[in-house]
Parts: C-alpha cells; sequence; structure tokens
C-alpha cells in the first residue's frame, strides 16, 4: 500500500472472515440470507433494522481487551517469523502484541525491540532508532538494556558510515506544475463541469503533458481492513514501514504517529473506541469510513445535533462545487458539507446491503455511551439511522480502494480525488501512497477534455485485475457506432518511425546503466511525440510499461520519505 492502484466502490463489498477472530461479520450474514431468499431486498429501512437488531442479539458480541498474556504470545510467533526470515509477518505480529501489550508494560517496550531487531536486519537503521527510543521510553527491562543499547551504537555507526538507504539522492513525485492559487495540491488549469452522462467531473483548462502529477492530495477519512488494522494507520493509511504505534485504549487501531493518533481520537475514534469490536462484527473496518463521516461532521458542529439537524435536514445543494472552497487553510466543516452535498450514484443492486450496513453500525454505535449522551430522543435516532444510510451511500459511491492480492482494502475519501470519473481508458494513473492520493498523466490532455483514470480495468489490459461494479460508459466500452470507429483504431498498424522508437524503447528498458528516471523519460518522450497515433495497440503497452514504473518509483519514493521522518522524530 506504500503505491497502488485505485479501485473503487464495491469491491470492498467483499467481506472476510477474520482469521484472528470467531467473529463472523453482519454483512457475511445477511449475504448468506439475501441468497437464499431468507430476507426481502426490498424491505424498508425499518424493517431491516428490526431484523438486525435481533441478529445482533444473538449474536452477542463480546468486546476485546488488552491482554498482556496475549500480547505476549503474539511476540512469541513474531519471534519464529524473525527466526525464519520472515519479516513482514514477524512486523505484523510485533504490532498486534503492542496493540494488545497494556500501557507502559514490559510487553509493550519489548515489542518495539523486536521491531528494532527487525529493521536492523533490513538495513532500516533510521526506523531500528526509532523503534530502540520508544522501547526506551516504555520501560524496557534494565536487565535486556546493553544489547538494546549494542544495537543504537551499531545503526548510528552504519548511518554515519554512509550505510543508510537514504544515502542515495532520490527523485521527489510531487505535484511538478503550476498550483491552483486556492488548492496548491492541485494543478493550475483545472476545473470541475457536470456531465448527464458521468456527473460531476474534473475538466482541463488548458493543456497538460504525459508525466505531470496534477494532484497531491492528503486523505481526510480513511478505512483500513481489519487484517490490515497492524499494518497501516488507521488515521491516514499511511504503512510508515510497519512502524505504528497503537490506540492506548483498544487492541485493535494503530498509528504512524501521536499526531495521527491524537486527530483520529478527537475526530472519530472516541466514539468508536468502546464498541470496536462490535462494530467490526458489522463489517470489515475499511467501512467504517462511511459512518465516521457522520461523527466527522458532528465533530466540526462541536457536537451540537441541533445545529447539525438544521444544516442536513435541508435539501441537498447538488450544485455543490468542491473546487471553489480555500485548501490553503482548509476549513473542514466547509470539507464537510462538502461530502454531505455530494450526490450519491444510484446503486440498486446494493442498497439493500447498504441498508443492512447502516443498521447494523447504527445500533453498535449506540451501545457506546459517548454516542448514547449525544442522541438521545427519537428524532435524534432517526437522522442517525438516515444520516449513516446516506454517508453508506456517499461513500462508496465517492471513496478510491486501494485493494492488495488478498483482497484486503484501504479505502480513502478526499473532496478532489472524489471527483476524476473512471474510464477504462484513461489520461491518468492514480495511487494511495502514504496517506497520499496522487494523480499522474499517463498521456496528453488537451482543453476542453475530461480528465478519466481508471478504477481498475484498463483497455490494454485483456483481462483486468479488477472490474468496475458499474455499468462503464465509457468510449472504450460504448457499443454503439463510436465505440466501434474507436476500437477498430486499437488495430491499426504502428508507422515505421514509431517502430523504430518503439525498439529503442526497449533497448533502453533492458541497459543496466540507466536508473529508472531515465528509463521514465524516455517512455514519456515517445508517449508525447506518438500521441497522434493513439489508440494502438503497442501505444497501450507502452502506457503499460510507463504506469508500471511510475508504481515503481513512487514506491522508491515515498519509502525515501518514511526513512527521513523516522530519523527525524529520533532527533
Amino acid at each position: 500500500f506504500l503505491a497502488g492502484s485505485i479501485t473503487k466502490s464495491t469491491n470492498a463489498m467483499a467481506h472476510r472472515k477474520n482469521d484472528r477472530s470467531a467473529i463472523w461479520p453482519l454483512a457475511c450474514i445477511y449475504s448468506q440470507r439475501f441468497n437464499a431468499g431468507k430476507v426481502d431486498r426490498d424491505a424498508t429501512l425499518q424493517e431491516f433494522l428490526k431484523s438486525v437488531t435481533e441478529t445482533i442479539r444473538t449474536q452477542n458480541v463480546t468486546e476485546m481487551h488488552k491482554c498482556s498474556a496475549k500480547a505476549a504470545k503474539l511476540r512469541n510467533v513474531g519471534n519464529r517469523h524473525f527466526l525464519d526470515r520472515k519479516f513482514q509477518d514477524a512486523l505484523a505480529c510485533y504490532n498486534e502484541s503492542i496493540c494488545f501489550a497494556d500501557p507502559n508494560s514490559d510487553q509493550l517496550a519489548m515489542g518495539y525491540a523486536n521491531r528494532s531487531a527487525v529493521y536492523y536486519e533490513q538495513d532500516e537503521y533510521e526506523f531500528a532508532l526509532l523503534n530502540i527510543d520508544l522501547a526506551k521510553r516504555n520501560n524496557y527491562p534494565e536487565k535486556l538494556m546493553p544489547k538494546l543499547l549494542a544495537r543504537e551504537l551499531n545503526c548510528k555507526q552504519r548511518i554515519a558510515g554512509g550505510r543508510s538507504k537514504n544515502a542515495t539522492p532520490r527523485t521527489r513525485m510531487s505535484v511538478n506544475v503550476d498550483t491552483n492559487p486556492r488548492i496548491p495540491f492541485l494543478a493550475d488549469g483545472i476545473g470541475m463541469n457536470y456531465e448527464p452522462k458521468f456527473g460531476r467531473g474534473l475538466i482541463a483548462e488548458k493543456d497538460f503533458n504525459p508525466g505531470e502529477i496534477i494532484l497531491e492530495e492528503k486523505s481526510e477519512l480513511c478505512g483500513v481492513d481489519f487484517n490490515l488494522s497492524y499494518r497501516n494507520c488507521n488515521h491516514c493509511s499511511s504503512r510508515f514501514n510497519y512502524s505504528l504505534i497503537p490506540c492506548p485504549t483498544c487492541p485493535f487501531m494503530m498509528y504512524c504517529c501521536q499526531e495521527c493518533l491524537e486527530q483520529n481520537w478527537n475526530l472519530f475514534h472516541r466514539f468508536e473506541c468502546s464498541v470496536v469490536t462490535k462494530l467490526y462484527s458489522v463489517s470489515s473496518l475499511s467501512s467504517m469510513m462511511h459512518p465516521r463521516l457522520f461523527f466527522y461532521g458532528l465533530t466540526q458542529f462541536e457536537e451540537d445535533l441541533r445545529a447539525m439537524m438544521k444544516y442536513c435536514e435541508k435539501e441537498i445543494n447538488g450544485k455543490f462545487n468542491p473546487l471553489d472552497l480555500d485548501y490553503t487553510n482548509p476549513n473542514q466543516l466547509e470539507l464537510f458539507k462538502a461530502y454531505h452535498n455530494t450526490q450519491p450514484a444510484a446503486d440498486p443492486e446494493n442498497d439493500h446491503f447498504f441498508k443492512i450496513l447502516a443498521c447494523g453500525y447504527y445500533v453498535m454505535y449506540l451501545k457506546n455511551p459517548a454516542v448514547n449522551s449525544i442522541i438521545r430522543t427519537e428524532p435524534h435516532r432517526r437522522f442517525f439511522l438516515r444520516s449513516l444510510l446516506q454517508y453508506i451511500r456517499i461513500g462508496f459511491s465517492m471513496a478510491s480502494y486501494c485493494i492488495d492480492a488478498q483482497g484486503r482494502a484501504i479505502g480513502t475519501l478526499t473532496p478532489i480525488d472524489s471527483l476524476i470519473n473512471h474510464s477504462c481508458d484513461p489520461h491518468a494513473a492514480t495511487f494511495i501512497c502514504s496517506g497520499t492520493i496522487k494523480v499522474v498523466l499517463l498521456r496528453p490532455v488537451r482543453r476542453g477534455e475530461q480528465i478519466f483514470t481508471s478504477y481498475g480495468p484498463v483497455w490494454w489490459e485483456e483481462e483486468p485485475s479488477n472490474k468496475t461494479p458499474f455499468t462503464c460508459r465509457c468510449v472504450y466500452c460504448d457499443r454503439g457506432p463510436a465505440g466501434r470507429r474507436w476500437r477498430a483504431l486499437i488495430d491499426r498498424d504502428f508507422p515505421l518511425g514509431a517502430v523504430d522508437d518503439l525498439q529503442k524503447l526497449h533497448d533502453i528498458a533492458l541497459r543496466m546503466d540507466f536508473n529508472n528516471a531515465a528509463k521514465l523519460n524516455a517512455l514519456k518522450q515517445f508517449i508525447k511525440k506518438h500521441a497522434r497515433h493513439y489508440p494502438e495497440r503497442n501505444f497501450g503497452t507502452v502506457l503499460d510499461s510507463y504506469r508500471m514504473l511510475l508504481v515503481a518509483m513512487n514506491r522508491t519514493d515515498v519509502e525515501a520519505l518514511e526513512r527521513a521522518r523516522a530519523w527525524a522524530e529520533n532527533n
């Protein structure tokens, strides 16, 4: 998840039974009931609420708590992975142990020390030093201290000797064009338009070239799959090389820094912490991003539910343009209003699932006294339930998901990136990386064109890794005359000059004396020079190579930034 392709919407509906828990998520239970015809998909929200309330009563989910004995067992499992040099598995076990360890306990400190040993073996000396410091600040046993201090000295000597992985200069991947004066993370010359076919979208107000990074937007809301909760920050979604710190109260949430922990607590987690096991029993934690939007708004209204109701129960302003906001000094209340005023795409095939999720979260959140003390009356409860359903619909319509090979999802919600529509013929590639969404142009965009990315499938892949859960309306998928004419262009012959340049590209790709930046530049120049021959099958292969090299360079860039951040936090 340092850098991964984006997919969107209901790909995240594939909920799984967690291998560390006996909890069977409510979404899975109702999936079986829907498939067996035991529950009416067209039931009203109140009918679903009655059914869900009874199901939750019979499940009787018990909340899990910190437990140093369990922390010790998990740490021992991590030690076995460490001895087998399965370092990623070891780090995941150490993190789970750290999360279950009681605050200020020796188990917590030894978890950090064990993590430092992994980083030392991986030559990640900056992360090793950060975790040595965490161990020392959390009552690491004095009798074990000499070995830890020796490791600390070795790390410092190796960094001083130029053996840090950050010793080699690297090219930063960030917005490389003039930016919007009011939106400093968005390229200047991009606006929002509305088309009946696609709804809201981003449009180019001037020409753009391949390789230009037009967006670098920080995640405002995220949801991390339960099976990634010990691998990624629960606030910004950053992996930070697994070097995470735990929620001091519950055994599930981890964060990449104290700032993320505190922000997450203030915005959402204080409403989740005492019932987090129950919330997981509704669905995977990546879906918790959607009800979090309610608490994000409630916090901006300073927990004045009446004021929030007064604003939210007005008719939605479907013409609300997030690009009109001033992001140089972001106002979170205005950001909430931008989300709230989004008209979600209709999704009748999944709306019964959305209702189940809304009812499940409604019941579980109300078990938390912090929520019950605010949502006290029947009108409050009706508003809460309606809002949960609305924000689940909005979230699944707007959110971007990064899904790994095991089907584990990280969802992010941002006001600008959510405007970029899908096409199987994309202009851009989108990456979630270290809590930031980047959009990089793969090919030229002309003034007046809508800028498209791909949520998974692209025309040059015969078997795309992800399929859209909606009917695609792009030119490639168009079954009318326009689509047929466009697809016919794919199989035309490449001009001889382009064929010669393609061979040169192939030769450059094989040269060991060319670094990735030089290879990326060669691909970019080819795309720019031969853009008039697009679409064509060989051109599609070049675009795919360009995208994959961007992924590799972005990953390297993020790793270097996180390494520098680990060093800064320890100095």
